[in-house]
């Protein structure tokens, strides 16, 4: 899809079929693991009433700048899984915050690989938050979870609609 056109029915008959892949649907189907093993991985999640908030977006950035204090060009399969789970706590806590959304399984950039990003009625891009924590990692900007989806809420009211 353009910026500045429609999807074409092949494009809309491609997207249909792509989030009703098997992948897809067993990515979703493990999302109580994966947050579960977050919570493992980020203790402080755990220490939470609730980590699915702007605290628990906080706690993930300071894990994830702990884990990667000096990011490289190419992470190792373990780190990129870390940045995965990271990336489905994200998304979960947006997705909860707005009230509205879902998960689909996109090409958010020509050339990449397909995978989970959101998307949220209203807002004509989609959200990556494997791409939120590489920008927290490598530009080493805490508090930009909590500033994104400030901006998501934002766009998520009347006005902006």
């Amino acid at each position: 899809m353009g910026e500045d056109r429609p999807w074409s029915e092949i494009e809309l008959r491609r997207l249909a079929k792509q989030q009703r892949s098997p992948e897809f649907r067993a990515w979703l189907d493990r999302e109580p693991e994966d947050l579960a093993q977050l919570i493992t991985l980020v203790p402080a999640l755990a220490e939470l009433d609730d980590p699915w908030t702007v605290e628990g977006l906080a706690r993930i950035e300071d894990a994830a700048l702990a884990k990667f204090p000096n990011p490289g060009e190419k992470a190792t399969d373990d780190e990129m899984a870390y940045l995965s789970l990271c990336a489905r706590g994200i998304g979960h806590t947006y997705l909860r915050a707005m009230g509205v959304g879902k998960w689909v399984w996109v090409q958010i950039l020509q050339g990449n690989p397909i995978g989970a990003a959101l998307e949220f009625p209203g807002i004509g891009v989609y959200i990556d938050p494997e791409g939120s924590i590489r920008h927290v990692i490598f530009d080493r900007e805490p508090h930009s979870l909590a500033r994104q989806l400030d901006t998501l809420l934002t766009w998520n009211t009347p006005a902006y609609q």
